[in-house]
């Protein structure tokens, strides 16, 4: 090759060769297009991976707003067990990707640190704060704004147990009710690092966790009343018969305790404890020398005892959160063979709880010295309920009655008279919907 010709295309052809400025201007027509092409094609990368970019946060954002969603919904449910804290923690990892993480309340004149609830953290929620947590909480707590470490370590904090050596974490405060109550620790993300969102997310659970809270002691104000109302009436029933004093507390506790053993819903069985405190409501409307009369009752006296399972049917009927008790009152005095009152049910077209009230009814009455007879031993009574089953009771609930008298829950074990009852049956109801477990009323 010819090392020392010239390029056609360098100067020494000369400018102004026609044939060699059009190829002149030909590549560098190529060359611009070739350039605008490149262009193009960065910018149309660029869209695409910006494209990429939103869909990811897209698809993140939905991810943590399904997560956010789910969390909120058991911190609802899960309120009404009391065990909001290790909800709230449990929502705070699963919504921002941690793996552990601590609950811990800062309450009273003292400001004194409490771990309320644990995850993956040895110890808590049982042991006391350590210096780091102690330490960390009061930072976020006197800055009163979250604490996000994604380096391991911070400046000024004591050196961490083994177990609190956090790869990352982000500590937030909690606000309930209106109050600062204490800080939320989420920690070892499991992948990247925790960022804005997550801080976010922190913020606005502690929100939604102050509505449960707050619809849960709404909810207690609410059962609180209608409770009063069941005590009142009981009370009144007691006023009304002495000889009733301790009869319907007493048939209240063996027949909830009747009810859990046939494993009845929670819905019946909160049905079944009510309307055993309250089967002998009618008696209100009978007169007092029918009620204490010591001899046998007239035909026509008779008649106006039996009422009183309509009168406190009627009763219970006008009290919304009481109706579901109605039909147990009004059918109590069934028998199972057919020949009871009012209406004449026989075997399994009784209601069940109609049943279950009428064996403990009859036990308590049996045992209790009344203005027309003396008391019967415990062992009297029990003989006669064997005797009487499968003609006046349901001989299965007669089983399990006997069951229950033998073991200690069937021992008072309180003073209260509607202290023997779950939740009131509409109460339970909703929690069945919302899946939260069954609990006896708690103090507000």
């Amino acid at each position: 090759m010819d090392t020392d010709r010239p390029h056609p295309a360098s100067p020494a052809f000369g400018t102004d060769d026609p044939v060699l400025a059009a190829l002149g201007d030909a590549g560098a027509a190529y060359r611009a297009r070739v350039a605008a092409w490149e262009a193009v094609r960065a910018e149309r990368d660029a869209a695409l991976a910006e494209a990429e970019r939103l869909r990811e946060t897209a698809e993140r954002q939905r991810r943590r707003a399904d997560a956010t969603s789910h969390a909120l919904k058991q911190i609802h449910r899960t309120v009404f067990a009391g065990n909001v804290y290790d909800m709230i923690l449990r929502a705070c990892l699963g919504i921002t990707g941690a793996t552990r993480g601590l609950y811990v309340t800062c309450r009273g004149g003292d400001g004194r640190l409490e771990v309320r609830a644990a995850q993956g953290v040895d110890g808590y929620p049982r042991a006391e704060p350590s210096p780091f947590v102690e330490a960390l909480c009061r930072r976020v707590l006197e800055a009163n704004e979250p604490l996000v470490c994604n380096e391991g370590t911070v400046d000024g904090l004591p050196v961490p147990g083994p177990d609190e050596c956090f790869r990352s974490f982000v500590a937030s405060p909690v606000v309930l009710m209106r109050d600062l109550d204490g800080i939320v620790i989420a920690a070892d993300k499991a992948e990247g690092d925790f960022d804005p969102d997550d801080v976010e997310t922190l913020l606005s659970v502690g929100d939604q966790a102050a509505v449960a809270v707050q619809n849960r002691h709404l909810e207690l104000a609410l059962q609180h009343a209608y409770v009063s109302t069941v005590s009142m009436l009981a009370d009144a029933v007691e006023a009304k018969d002495p000889y009733t004093h301790g009869h319907c507390e007493m048939a209240s506790r063996y027949a909830r305790l009747v009810a859990e053993r046939l494993e009845l819903s929670p819905r019946d069985q909160a049905v079944v404890c009510y309307a055993a405190l309250l089967h002998d409501v009618g008696k209100i409307g009978v007169s007092d020398g029918v009620l204490h009369k010591p001899g046998p009752l007239l035909p026509e006296e008779v008649e106006l005892m039996r009422a009183h399972v309509r009168v406190g049917a009627d009763l219970l009927r006008g009290v919304p959160a009481l109706e579901a008790l109605a039909d147990v009152v009004l059918h109590h005095h069934e028998r199972y063979d057919g020949t009871g009152y009012p209406d004449g049910m026989a075997g399994d077209d009784i209601p069940v709880a109609a049943r279950i009230v009428s064996v403990v009814d009859a036990y308590c009455a049996m045992i209790t010295r009344r203005s027309y007879k003396d008391a019967y031993s415990e062992a009297e009574a029990r003989g006669e309920l064997e005797r009487c089953s499968g003609s006046q009771f349901d001989p299965a609930i007669v089983r399990a009655f006997l069951d229950v008298l033998d073991t200690p829950e069937a021992l008072d074990g309180d003073g209260d008279s509607w202290g023997e009852c779950s939740v009131l049956p509409v109460f339970a109801h909703i929690r069945e919907l919302r899946g939260a477990p069954l609990s006896r009323p708690a103090a507000t």
